[in-house]
Parts: C-alpha cells; structure tokens; sequence
C-alpha cells in the first residue's frame, strides 16, 4: 500500500470516529429530554402498543420541564417543540 492510499484510508477513519463521538452532542437537546420518538420507541411494549399511562406521564413531564417558572403554561412554540425531533 503506497502512503497516499495509506494517508486517504487514516483520515477516512478519523472522519468515521469524530462524527461517530458527534453524534450523542448533535441529538442532545437544551431540556434533557430525549427526543419525542426515541422515548416512544422505549415505551411501545410488544404489540407496538403505548399505554395511556405512560404517554400521558411522558407529556407531563416535558411539559413540566418546559414550564421554566413554573405558572402551568407553555408558549405554543414549547409545545411544537414536545413534538420535534429536533433540538
């Protein structure tokens, strides 16, 4: 293998392994919830069902955690935002 090859296939890797440590940073979001689909997925019980129960306790709690001062509203952006999954 000549050092060119050699050089191309290094920062290739280097490339692979920085997104790969990226990656957890880029999903993190400012309220330290998990985003709206990856915390559905870790309800969904084996019927690919959500019990009532737990999506209702999900919400409260994202609506808990984006209610700052606590008076028991959110802006309409806030819950847009419960429902992105997008930092």
């Amino acid at each position: 293998m000549n050092l060119n090859r050699t050089v191309k296939l290094m920062t290739f890797g280097t490339m692979l392994s920085i997104a790969a440590l990226a990656a957890p940073v880029a999903l993190a979001d400012d309220t330290g919830l998990d985003p709206f689909s990856t915390h559905l997925a870790r309800m969904t019980d084996k019927d690919g069902m959500v019990s009532k129960k737990d999506f209702m306790a999900m919400m409260e709690k994202r609506f808990d955690m984006m209610d700052k001062k606590k008076i028991g509203r959110i802006s309409r952006a806030d819950v847009m935002a419960i429902f992105s999954d997008k930092p």
